[in-house]
């Protein structure tokens, strides 16, 4: 990737800028909520359900399969009920974007004189102005960055502590439960991934070594109250055995939090260069990002409308000028391809 990974490398750790990725702000919303790629919105919507419904229902039989609340103490356990929690925001977000911005559609349709909503200049129409972004909303797409932030970490990080610490210490069955909850969660991770547009900074590795903490917290107090796991050992994990080994426990506990989970984090970081660095090299409008806006039609035919997903003066995003350092942390060579259209959009037909 050469000089464009060097540029983004440095873009990470500028000072002006750090703050604002810790923060969780993001200066185009829309890149929560669209794919990278051209997927028509209804193929999204469909994927988005679609992985809620999977993995929920995996999580149910995971959960029914134990049939014991000790099922919950374990750490591979909770990142695939992270995955669950991720999708549902993400699908709820999805979902209540589109019905307010059909909604915004409509509404200046009708106030405008004639019914005429998409006032052509040329070949292209006239964009109907910011669209302001509910606080409710923008909110639970930061969540909803939050959360993919985490499991992307985490679940790299579990399908790799599991086969190379606790499978050959356990020598679990090859099941399709195992599989799924230490390979499949690692697949469905870069999976979404490689198909969303949401950008990943190195930044985001604190959230993941504060949730980190957490649980090894979790794993020291349930040792010290000397409760036990579902083998009746007074350990969540054998590398955990706090009383039995102190020493392999430590030393576990700081490669999990200090060499494991961050190089993780930083193959997520890159895989996410990767992917916009291959769709900036796709020509063509239809694969490329906007900038600032969605296009939407709305009812009948017609031009679709682009619509700004925010608006300064109420959206709790930090609104960027023309010119100014990206807080996001990309250019606009990496995100978009290349198009004379000012609003180079991916189409949504609501």
């Amino acid at each position: 990737m050469g000089l464009s990974w060097t540029q983004c490398w440095k873009e990470e750790f500028k000072e002006e800028l750090s703050l604002t990725k810790l923060h969780l702000s993001l200066s185009r919303p829309e890149l929560l909520l669209q794919p990278q790629w051209g997927i028509a919105p209804w193929v999204w919507s469909l994927y988005r359900v679609f992985m809620l419904l999977y993995t929920l229902i995996w999580c149910m039989y995971s959960g029914l399969l134990f049939s014991n609340p000790k099922w919950l103490i374990f750490f591979s356990h909770l990142t695939y009920c992270l995955i669950v929690v991720y999708h549902l925001v993400a699908s709820c977000n999805l979902a209540c974007a589109m019905v307010l911005v059909r909604c915004h559609c409509r509404d200046h349709r009708k106030t405008c004189s004639g019914g005429d909503q998409t006032r052509e200049r040329g070949n292209r129409a006239e964009p109907l102005g910011p669209f302001p972004l509910p606080s409710l909303l923008s909110i639970s797409l930061r969540l909803q960055w939050f959360l993919q932030s985490l499991m992307c970490a985490f679940c790299l990080t579990v399908s790799f502590l599991y086969w190379s610490l606790d499978y050959p210490m356990e020598h679990h069955p090859l099941s399709p439960f195992n599989l799924n909850m230490h390979v499949g969660n690692s697949g469905q991770a870069l999976l979404d991934l490689l198909l969303s547009a949401t950008p990943i900074h190195l930044a985001h590795y604190l959230y993941q070594l504060l949730i980190g903490c957490l649980y090894i917290l979790f794993a020291v107090v349930y040792w010290l109250a000397g409760y036990t796991n579902l083998s009746g050992k007074p350990y969540i994990y054998k590398v955990l055995d706090f009383g039995g080994c102190p020493l392999l426990a430590a030393l576990c506990v700081l490669g999990f939090a200090l060499v494991c989970l961050p190089i993780c984090h930083f193959l997520v970081w890159n895989v996410q260069l990767l992917r916009r660095q291959l769709a900036g090299r796709v020509r063509g409008e239809r694969l490329g990002l906007c900038r600032e806006a969605w296009r939407w039609r709305v009812g009948g035919g017609g031009s679709p409308v682009p619509v700004s997903l925010m608006d300064p003066s109420s959206s709790v995003f930090t609104p960027r000028r023309r010119g100014e350092a990206r807080g996001d942390g990309a250019t606009q060579t990496l995100l978009s391809s290349t198009t004379s259209t000012l609003y180079s959009a991916v189409t949504v037909y609501l």
